[in-house]
């Protein structure tokens, strides 16, 4: 095997300040095309489809020039090293000390974009990125129990970089995407993301199981005459490996990070499609009622109230005074059907009053009793045959109270 010392990375880019300049140049000129662009939209009240699309056009040229920059920085403080250090190997030296991390990449914000339905691949998984250093490809798919020197390279550092990675870059996109949603339940959908099943089953999906060197424990029938790996064993590294491998295509060139974020964005909207569908579909609603300033009041107070919690909602719709709405655990405790683990809630919405006894409104599921609450609110106030029936009853209902309430204070009056 060979070396590679860490001056042959730094002599391919090496940096001068007009190069810098140079990419200071693109980021402005992109930056300032944008710019022109939405001040055709100056005067729109709120953000819209357009809008969005022409982000998405310019987030590309704008992330491209930053992360160039970013290089340059990188560049410029590798040139300034006096020793040369040997930060890559898989040969037989027993220098452990001589290697050296490279300079890790902190994803831009450019990178961590909202998911929306465009991001989401069809029936296929998007693309593999490959892995352009040789060195580090190599590494990734070398288990452990396949070398024999301790400073031989495997796939365990670059498993732990991966984790790191996959970890930040699925927070921030879940963050971005679903802006109401609580930390718990954001953190359920992460967990869905980047769980051990999840990476197996995309090491397998791309073969990249089929190109790993494994000890022989981990083959279909095991090693002769010895133990085989349990197939929790078997899962566990073959997640590892996939967040070898993506450690390995970001640190593997100066543009791995920018090939790496739109494919696992795209990978992840897969699992995820149908939360992301549900959340976008939401925001755009929200957006042409805004927009459009409702048609007369009844439309404008719907819009206004899509601000609202739908619990809170559903209390103002049909609330009034000798009605009691509540929320209810329905059926047996369940498991969620992603996780497998996770416990899943059913609750159902009541309605007390109104000439009404225990009568169910709504049913929702979630993660949590107090979504599936907020989702079976949501669904009362989407029936509108039950809606508008309540709506009636309650207007007979007021009338009447303050009709019985004129009577009395008649009644006093003429008493008095």
């Amino acid at each position: 095997m060979w070396k590679r010392p860490y001056t042959e990375f730094i002599s391919q880019g090496v940096t001068s300040v007009s190069q810098i300049l140079d990419h200071v140049e693109g980021l402005l000129r992109a930056a300032k095309a944008l710019k022109e662009e939405l001040q055709t939209f100056h005067n729109t009240p709120e953000p819209n489809d357009q809008i969005n699309l022409l982000l998405r056009r310019h987030n590309k040229n704008i992330s491209s020039a930053a992360q160039l920059l970013s290089q340059d920085e990188t560049n410029f403080s590798n040139q300034h090293k006096t020793e040369s250090h040997k930060i890559r190997k898989l040969d037989s030296s027993n220098k452990a000390s001589e290697n050296a991390p490279t300079a890790l990449c902190i994803p831009p914000p450019v990178f961590l974009t909202r998911w929306t339905p465009e991001d989401i691949p069809g029936s296929s998984l998007p693309p593999l990125p490959s892995v352009l250093d040789p060195v580090l490809e190599q590494a990734a798919l070398t288990h452990c129990g396949m070398t024999t020197k301790p400073s031989d390279m495997s796939y365990e550092r670059l498993e732990w970089i991966g984790d790191a990675y996959l970890y930040l870059m699925s927070t921030s996109f879940i963050y971005q995407t679903f802006s109401s949603l609580s930390a718990g339940r954001c953190s359920q959908l992460r967990e869905r993301l980047i769980k051990n099943e999840t990476l197996s089953n995309y090491t397998v999906q791309y073969g990249i199981n089929k190109r790993t060197r494994f000890p022989a424990e981990f083959n279909l029938h095991g090693r002769v005459g010895g133990s085989q790996a349990s197939e929790n064993a078997k899962r566990k590294v073959l997640g590892d490996v996939f967040e070898a491998y993506v450690a390995a295509i970001i640190l593997g060139d100066p543009e791995g990070l920018s090939r790496a974020s739109p494919w696992l964005k795209s990978l992840w909207g897969t699992m995820l499609e149908h939360e992301i569908r549900i959340e976008f579909e939401s925001q755009a609603s929200l957006v042409r009622n805004r927009s459009s300033g409702g048609e007369g009041n009844g439309d404008a107070q719907n819009a206004a109230g899509q601000d609202l919690n739908p619990k809170v909602l559903l209390g103002k719709t049909i609330g009034t005074k000798g009605v009691k709405i509540s929320y209810s655990d329905i059926g047996e405790p369940k498991k969620d059907k992603h996780s497998g683990k996770l416990p899943w809630f059913t609750v159902g919405v009541f309605l007390d009053g109104l000439g009404e006894r225990n009568l169910q409104l709504g049913v929702g599921g979630a993660l949590s009793k107090k979504e599936a609450g907020a989702i079976a609110a949501r669904q009362a106030l989407e029936n509108k045959g039950l809606m508008s029936r309540l709506l009636k009853k309650k207007e007979e209902a007021v009338k009447s109270a303050q009709l019985a309430e004129s009577r009395a204070k008649e009644e006093y009056d003429n008493w008095s």
